[in-house]
């Protein structure tokens, strides 16, 4: 048996199906959804939240679909109403602009993702200087998203343009493909 496998050669390597890395991260209602110092062209709000909740480290293969699913509540102010991740129902805030006078990050996003709501939870996918790769998504409850090619990161956060009064947080479940390498083999050769 060991001296007929020793004289199988290998015939060909394939990319098998992709295993997911599972992530859980905690967004604060006061983060923002990528760094608007770093994103000068995408500014959006006051800038008075928090820093975006990033994962990185993780390789990213263009094509790839990353799956989110979001749980939990935010506010908009002290004691205002629970809002889940899909955002306000009676609020779109697309091209809306906000209190501060300036636009929401929702007016950024990727037009087939859209409407976007008050609070709702959205994504971007980042290089490794934190700059936004490809257009930011909708999240909501949950989304399916492919990798744009040179993505390293991934920067979550809440549609909003005043921050500082948020309150509540989003559990974000994170299925990240990993790649898995098939070696095929074929005796005789």
């Amino acid at each position: 048996m060991y001296k007929v496998a020793t004289m199988m050669s290998l015939a060909a390597l394939a990319v098998g199906q992709a295993q997911a890395k599972e992530v859980t991260v905690t967004v604060p209602a006061t983060a923002m959804p990528w760094n608007p110092g770093v994103n000068g062209k995408k500014s959006f709000g006051r800038r008075d939240g928090g820093r975006p909740v990033m994962i990185a480290g993780q390789h990213l293969f263009e094509g790839a679909k990353v799956r989110f699913v979001a749980s939990g509540e935010t506010t908009t102010i002290p004691g205002g109403i629970a809002i889940g991740p899909d955002g306000q129902a009676d609020f779109v805030a697309d091209d809306a602009i906000g209190n501060s006078g300036l636009v929401f990050p929702a007016h950024y996003v990727d037009q087939a993702t859209r409407p976007v709501k008050l609070n709702a939870l959205i994504g971007a996918f980042i290089d490794a200087d934190g700059r936004v790769v490809g257009a930011p998504f909708l999240i909501g409850r949950g989304a399916t998203v492919r990798v744009p090619a040179g993505a390293m990161g991934l920067s979550l956060g809440i549609n909003d343009d005043i921050y500082a009064d948020n309150g509540g947080s989003l559990s974000v479940n994170v299925d990240i493909p990993e790649a898995s390498v098939t070696v095929e083999e074929k005796e005789g050769q």
